[in-house]
């Protein structure tokens, strides 16, 4: 189970292409790649280098599907460089919710689960946007070695 924990997070700037999908975890993860990939051909022909975090924003909630953006971490001053279809942002600074997942990316919405009962019971009321970052590389790191920080904005 994870452990949450209330903590002050800092704001992570970020560029991000915003993809909308159904909630299937096979259409997530497809969704998931063409963004981070488009991203990432931008980050490099443009010279922009990423500050090392791969990440996710979700700032609303739908049962049916999911709408998201998703990037890499910049300098702040990199926003000047965004150009469509990329955009710059920044992750909110303040009190979250935060755990970390370890496991597929398929199990997240059991973390979520867990951290949604955990929050009830503790009187803590679940705001947005929630974001997710990508410790490690799916590419290179056994499914059940994935490790995904996850903060929830507290309301």
């Amino acid at each position: 189970m994870p452990d949450f924990k209330v903590v002050t997070t800092q704001e992570i700037p970020y560029f991000y292409i915003q993809e909308t999908c159904s909630m299937d975890p096979k259409d997530i993860g497809a969704a998931m790649g063409r963004a981070f990939q488009t991203v990432w051909e931008f980050l490099q022909s443009n010279g922009v280098a990423t500050t090392g975090k791969a990440l996710a924003v979700y700032h609303t909630y739908d049962p049916e599907q999911m709408t998201f953006q998703a990037g890499f971490s910049v300098a702040p001053d990199a926003a000047a460089k965004a150009s469509d279809p990329v955009k710059f942002d920044q992750t909110p600074t303040g009190e979250v919710l935060y755990f970390q997942h370890k496991g597929a990316y398929s199990k997240l919405r059991d973390s979520y689960g867990l951290m949604m009962a955990y929050a009830e019971q503790n009187g803590l009321i679940i705001g947005a946007p929630a974001w997710e970052i990508y410790v490690n590389d799916p590419a290179t790191t056994p499914e059940d070695e994935l490790l995904t920080d996850v903060f929830v904005m507290l309301g």
